[in-house]
This record gives C-alpha cells, sequence and structure tokens, in this order.
C-alpha cells in the first residue's frame, strides 16, 4: 500500500480557529500515520463571491486552490458551523475550485475520499453542519465521504497545550476517521 496524498485544510480562516487547531493535529496525525499531508489555509486563497461570471473566468486563486485538490487523493475538511449549516467560505472555495479547470471532471473532487471534522463550543461540536456538508459533496461535488466524522464539542476547551483532543472518546473519533482516511486514499491512488 502506498503512502496517500491527503489535503488538510479548515473551512476557516480566523485566527485561532479552533478548526484551524483540528485540521493542524489532523495532519500531524497523518503525517505519523505515514500519509504524504499538505495543510493549507483558506486564507491564501482569497476568492470573491462565485457567480455564474467565474465559468471560465476563475480568478488565480481558484486555479491554485485547484491544483492543490487535483494533486491528492484524499482530503481532511475541518468545518465550523454557522447557524447549523457549514461555513460560507469553505463552499464558497469549493465553488471557486469546481470551475477553475473547464472541461475537467466537474469539480475535482469526483471521486475523492473525504473525511470530515468539526470544532465548535457547542455541545454538539458542528455536527449539524457537517451532515450538509457531507449531503453537498456527495452529491454536488461527487466525492466518496468515510463514514466516520469528527464533532469536537466543547472546543473552546478540548485542545491541551499539546494541542491534542484532551477527551478519550473523541480523540477515538478522530484516530478512526483518519485510519479509514489512510485506507481508502490509498486504494483510490
Amino acid at each position: 500500500m502506498s503512502a496517500p496524498k491527503i489535503l488538510v485544510f479548515s473551512g476557516s480562516s480566523r485566527p485561532g480557529s479552533l478548526n484551524a487547531k483540528l485540521a493542524a493535529l489532523a495532519a500531524k496525525k497523518l503525517t505519523a500515520a505515514g500519509a504524504q499531508v499538505t495543510l493549507i489555509s483558506l486564507a491564501d486563497y482569497p476568492l470573491p463571491l462565485v457567480d455564474a461570471t467565474g465559468f471560465g473566468n476563475a480568478p488565480q486563486p481558484a486555479h491554485d486552490l485547484r491544483a492543490q485538490i487535483d494533486a491528492h487523493a484524499g482530503l481532511f475538511i475541518a468545518s465550523p458551523e454557522y447557524n447549523a449549516g457549514y461555513a460560507p467560505a469553505l463552499k464558497n472555495a469549493l465553488d471557486w475550485a469546481s470551475v477553475a479547470k473547464p472541461g475537467a471532471p466537474a469539480t475535482g473532487l469526483a471521486g475523492k475520499v473525504v473525511a470530515l471534522g468539526g470544532a465548535s463550543p457547542g455541545a454538539l461540536g458542528s455536527y449539524r453542519g457537517l451532515t450538509q456538508l457531507r449531503t453537498v459533496l456527495e452529491l454536488g461535488f461527487g466525492a466518496l465521504l468515510i463514514p466516520e466524522m469528527v464533532a469536537v464539542g466543547g472546543a473552546d476547551k478540548a485542545f491541551g497545550e499539546d494541542g491534542e483532543i484532551t477527551d478519550g472518546r473523541t480523540s477515538g473519533f478522530l484516530d478512526a476517521a483518519l485510519e479509514r482516511l489512510i485506507k481508502l486514499s490509498s486504494q483510490a491512488v
């Protein structure tokens, strides 16, 4: 089994983001498990709101993000939750990436293996937003979503000084999701 290339990012580019912490932890664990990991920030891909004028006219950051997606067999996305939905900046970035390469598979996510996680100070840990994101990624983007999702509730207190999740059960959910992501991404290579 070859080492899969896995792209990791957060749907939030806010400084101090709990989801950026989760993405960094996932990247660290994936690397330790032998995956080739690229950790990016959506802040490095500044994009205007997508609209119909974007088709055939995507800005360079959309092409750059699409190139990152195309270069990886799997993705781990840590998404915050806003009003029981997933991050609008994340949807905008994925929509731009989907129109950045005319004539290619519609989204760049078609057939990619994707694991989802989310962190929130609330008790549900962005679970409601993750279920919506899962549906959009599967039906709209054609991605292959692994069954496990990681919802880190009480995330403002969930990470230790070392960046690890302090709750053993939640940490176990993350480990299981990452293990499955590596396994399925290896098969997709």
